[in-house]
């Protein structure tokens, strides 16, 4: 089996590379954008993505939109962490979804890499 693929969309350059950095030492192949238009884009790449990572505020955009819209643009809806520094309030306004899960910033990485691991579990 080849190497996971996640699509990381942050629009903080500074927590984008950070991010990426972690996934890549853990052996993940991580696509990035800073953007929901650049994120559509780089999701309809033929290799699909296995994993959404992304932050709730995205400049004017939120994260729920960014899921709602890439799902529905991708042949198979990834899995999706959201990444938020009021994690309380947003899991509050988000639907009951397995295959969606929230963190808060700062991001802990033994806690996160363990959420990450634990939705691309088989």
């Amino acid at each position: 089996m080849g190497k996971s693929r996640l699509l990381l969309v942050e629009d903080n350059l500074a927590v984008r590379n950070a991010t990426r950095m972690l996934l890549r030492v853990e052996g993940y192949s991580v696509t990035e954008a800073g953007s929901l238009s650049e994120a559509l884009q780089k999701a309809s790449e033929p290799e699909g993505i296995d994993l959404l990572i992304t932050d709730y505020y995205l400049g004017g955009e939120r994260g729920i939109e960014d899921i709602t819209a890439l799902r529905a643009a991708l042949p198979v809806p990834p899995k999706v962490i959201l990444i938020t520094g009021d994690p309380e309030t947003v899991i509050r306004e988000l639907p009951d979804d397995p295959d969606l899960q929230v963190t808060g910033k700062p991001i802990k990485a033994a806690e996160f890499l363990t959420l990450v691991r634990s939705l691309l579990a088989p």
